[in-house]
């Protein structure tokens, strides 16, 4: 009889353990993100430092400096529809004073298309003024879409200063900043 409660014991545990092990396996697929995983509207901190102009094709791009490195700060409201779209409006400064050609206010000419990986890893690419300037960054979703990190990868202007060493941006260009920004949920439907 001790040997047959002992393996109705062992049989009990294993079974327990097998139960366990399927609902921790559930519970990270639950967690896995999606272009769901965005949707809401998120606030958005800004700090960047805009290096100069970019020459050459990614990842190999050579940087010509400007004489003084700016200093960016600014706030965003960013509305992610779950879908892939949404919009966004910012107020950013440049070394102290609206960045040139912006309005008094918050700038909303912006729309924002995203992917999301199962990883929740992905890429927001911001579309301002039509086309004036796209910014490209890497982000990843924290909290089960309730916050997200990220740092720009790409930033491309229409026109824009000239490097130190002369190099011309007046047909456009690619722009080295270096950014990051957090991002909160502040409203909307939490993400899936």
């Amino acid at each position: 009889m001790k040997m047959s409660n002992s393996y109705l014991n062992k049989a009990v545990a294993t079974a327990i353990a097998l139960l366990s092990l399927n609902n921790v396996a559930f519970a990270q697929d639950s967690d896995a993100c999606t272009v769901a995983s965005l949707r809401g509207t998120f606030g958005t901190k800004i700090h960047a430092e805009l290096l100069g102009v970019l020459t050459g094709t990614a990842p190999n791009q050579t940087l010509h400096r400007f004489a003084v490195p700016g200093v960016i700060d600014g706030i965003a409201l960013q509305t992610f529809d779950g879908n892939g779209t949404g919009a966004q409006k910012d107020f950013v400064m440049l070394n102290g004073t609206r960045l040139p050609g912006a309005p008094a206010d918050f700038e909303s000419d912006e729309t924002l298309s995203y992917t999301v990986n199962s990883d929740c890893t992905g890429e927001l690419v911001v579309n301002i003024g039509n086309g004036k300037r796209t910014i490209t960054t890497k982000l990843i979703v924290l909290d089960h879409g309730n916050q997200l990190y990220s740092v720009t990868s790409a930033q491309h202007v229409s026109t824009g200063p000239s490097a130190a060493d002369g190099t011309s941006c007046a047909a456009g260009c690619d722009l080295a900043i270096q950014t990051s920004t957090v991002s909160v949920r502040v409203g909307g439907e939490r993400g899936r």
